[in-house]
């Protein structure tokens, strides 16, 4: 009985789980300490119903729980026992402890141990049988402890006391025990405090008992005003609760997840659901989580959904402003140049002081608070700049012009001319350098520049801070520049640019996502695709033989797309430490297994050695004939040869844990050194995000598409929220998006001087 008297009483699990109070709990004990010598000998859960500290319910919960202390205990000895026999290691028996744990804790489901190692083919059935009959005492009193906790009365007294809960009962009990678990969270978050979580427990019973429905803990405390729903949903999301609580107030298939610095929220949306889901369900689900700060603009998150994005960001409080001026940073590009508008190498770009040690945020919710001074979200150091010594500004490393990126870099862009064509193929040139190329742009190395002018550009892969000016035009190049883009013709172009697009003849095999302008009212457009934020001006859509062409206005393909580029880009460094980190894993399996093998293999040589020692000492008591003493003898030297083979691949075995040992050491070497760097590399990424997007934030988005020639049929127009697909060939039209009762939807308006 003693070995068992670490299984605890009803009435202490009752003061643990709330249930009761300290003085409830010293009265119940009292009574239990009177009443021990009359018979029948009392019972804690007669005791707690009698008083009317518990209900029915109430006592069935702690009675499951007492049951899981009983088996847990139980498998604890059948562990050890395991363990001893070595059919087991305990690093298998605490997996099998705590798998038994989560799967009372997911559905009251009370699996022996034993089943558990049998399951996941740690032991065999036959070990298992073996273990059980060491264990039978102990059953045994398990079964007096069981037969305490729940004793046996007879007739209509044990159909009243222990009458067997309905299946409303039971789904109460459930969602109080996951509730505690959700209790624990919001304490230990300091989202509430302990007599907050008590008040909504008690409300929670209250309407069980009065008005017969079930309630989740999270569900009273937001309704009480203790929690918002970002908050609760962020609890739920960590306990894997979601699918389980069905009175989420954001729509189902839209997964709200918030930061844990509460300044960015991103939505999840199950693949299935991507095509059903609107602007307004994704406005909601953000409104229901509480977010009300920092919610992007209608046509980011339109494109998102447009592309079918399933992860992405939909609001972010951005804090660059605030930190430039609490640390009053200057900009000084267009001061102290030379003649020819440049900064001479060791000039000041950029300056700022130091600012507070605390800054007042506000968060997606509204919320304001104080921050210690952390990440510099205001300029960095781009192409051709260094920082100061101080560390609180950039200088310019080259003589050049200096510039201002999208992302809040600072450039210096050298000036470099090159008097024939500049073919790459035989070396890069000076990086972020301002080219001027009086023939043919070939690229066989991608190319960095600031601005680039050229009378053709071909075969290249161009990334610029400035304008690019092809006198003649572009032929199979990928361009990706935050100025403005100057051709006569674009053939196999991939153009990406938060400037504006000028093309005069023709546009043809291209895709074009621009978040400035596309002026081409001279230009026929054939097989391309285009996406530009701020209107479209097009000569002519289109052939007979040629492929539909795909013209969008007022989308922010271009943000959404340089938003994936960089998620992947992420996703890339974030492997390289996965990929070690799965090494190590592998590295660190190996060793516990070769260890495991050293283990085994000493309790062989081990048993052998006994086993040789007693046909040792039972040869020189016994006479035996000697036929009898040749088997002996060759018994012993058969222990003698075990044993020695043992001591030889002991040694092996060792060797080998010494080189897995090296290795796993080298490999954690590695993610240490790696790991501050992919940190630093995966930073600067979503800090570029946060520029583009905030950049994206600050810029109107216009509808309008003009066609001054012929568009063919098939082609397909798009504006924000709506699209539309030429039936017939149609001339001289602009398109336009109107908001209707219905929605939004493409129309079709004449020129003047023209009719449809």
């Amino acid at each position: 009985m003693t070995e068992f008297s670490n299984i605890p009483t009803l009435a202490s699990l009752a003061l643990e789980y709330g249930t009761i109070q300290q003085d409830q709990y010293r009265q119940i004990t009292a009574l239990y300490t009177l009443r021990q010598k009359k018979k029948p000998p009392p019972d804690y859960a007669d005791l707690l119903l009698g008083q009317g500290f518990a209900t029915q319910y109430q006592i069935g919960l702690l009675q499951l729980i007492q049951e899981y202390h009983i088996i847990k205990h139980l498998g604890e000895k059948f562990g050890k026992i395991a363990v001893a026999k070595g059919f087991a290691t305990k690093e298998e028996i605490r997996i099998a402890l705590e798998h038994q744990k989560n799967e009372f804790r997911r559905a009251k489901i009370k699996i022996l141990i034993g089943d558990i190692l049998v399951e996941s083919a740690v032991i065999t059935p036959e070990q298992k049988q073996q273990i059980l009959k060491e264990q039978t005492f102990l059953e045994h009193q398990g079964d007096q402890i069981y037969s305490l906790a729940h004793p046996k009365t007879s007739g209509q007294e044990q159909n009243k006391l222990l009458a067997p809960l309905s299946e409303y009962e039971q789904q109460f009990l459930q969602i109080k025990t996951l509730d505690r678990e959700f209790a624990a969270a919001v304490i230990e978050k300091k989202l509430a405090t302990q007599l907050d979580v008590a008040i909504a427990a008690k409300a929670q019973e209250e309407a069980f008992e009065a008005g017969r429905s079930l309630k989740h803990l999270g569900d009273i405390m937001v309704d009480m005003g203790m929690l918002t729903c970002a908050e609760k949903q962020m609890v739920l999301m960590e306990q894997n609760r979601l699918q389980q609580n069905d009175r989420e107030s954001f729509s189902s298939h839209i997964q709200v997840q918030i930061s844990q610095d509460k300044t960015e929220a991103s939505v999840v949306i199950a693949k299935e659901d991507i095509a059903a889901t609107s602007l307004s369900a994704l406005k909601q689900a953000l409104s229901s989580s509480g977010i009300t700060h920092g919610i992007y603009p209608d046509a980011l998150l339109q494109t998102h959904l447009a592309t079918e994005d399933l992860a992405f960001v939909a609001a972010k409080t951005d804090f660059s402003k605030d930190l430039i001026q609490h640390s009053r940073a200057k900009c000084f590009l267009e001061t102290e140049l030379t003649d020819t508008g440049e900064k001479r190498k060791g000039q000041l770009l950029m300056t700022r002081t130091a600012g507070p040690d605390t800054y007042l945020k506000t968060d997606v919710f509204g919320k304001k608070y104080h921050q210690n001074r952390g990440t510099d979200f205001t300029f960095h150091c781009g192409g051709n700049t260094r920082p100061s010594r101080d560390g609180l500004g950039v200088v310019a490393a080259k003589t050049g012009t200096p510039g201002l990126s999208v992302e809040r870099k600072l450039f210096v862009h050298p000036k470099i001319s090159v008097l024939e064509d500049a073919d790459l193929r035989y070396g890069p040139l000076e990086p972020y350098a301002d080219l001027s190329v009086s023939g043919i742009l070939y690229g066989a190395y991608p190319i960095t520049a600031g601005h680039i002018t050229a009378r053709e550009i071909r075969d290249a892969e161009i990334d610029a801070v400035k304008d690019i000016t092809a006198a003649m035009g572009i032929t199979d190049t990928v361009i990706r520049t935050q100025g403005d883009i100057y051709a006569r013709y674009l053939h196999n172009c991939r153009i990406e640019t938060f400037g504006n697009v000028y093309v005069k003849n023709e546009i043809i095999d291209s895709v074009i996502r621009c978040s400035g302008k596309v002026d081409a009212g001279q230009c026929r457009v054939v097989s391309s695709n285009i996406y530009a934020t701020k209107g479209i001006n097009i000569g002519g859509i289109g052939s007979q033989r040629t492929r539909s062409c795909i013209i969008a206005s007022g989308s922010e393909h271009h943000i959404v797309m340089l938003g994936h580029a960089i998620q992947q880009k992420i996703l890339r460094i974030k492997n390289k430490l996965d990929e070690l980190e799965t090494q190590h894993q592998n590295q660190d399996h190996m060793t516990k297994k070769n260890f495991q093998k050293m283990v085994e293999l000493k309790l062989f040589h081990d048993r052998a050695k006994y086993k040789k020692r007693i046909l040792e000492k039972e040869w020189k008591k016994i006479n035996t004939k000697a036929a009898n003493e040749k088997n002996i003898s060759t018994l012993i030297k058969n222990f003698e040869k075990r044993m020695k083979n043992a001591i030889i691949e002991l040694k092996e075995l060792n060797k080998k844990k010494k080189d897995l040992d090296t290795k796993k050491h080298v490999i954690e070497n590695e993610i240490a050194s790696l790991a501050p760097v992919i940190e630093k590399q995966i930073l600067s990424l979503v800090q570029k995000r946060c520029a583009v997007y905030e950049w994206a934030r600050s810029h109107k988005n216009i509808c309008n598409i003009t066609i001054s020639g012929k568009a063919f049929q098939g082609t397909e127009f798009r504006g924000i929220f709506s699209a539309k697909v030429l039936a017939s060939d149609t001339e001289k039209f602009s398109v336009v998006e109107q908001q209707q009762e219905n929605g939004h939807k493409i129309t079709l308006v004449p020129l003047q001087g023209n009719r449809m």
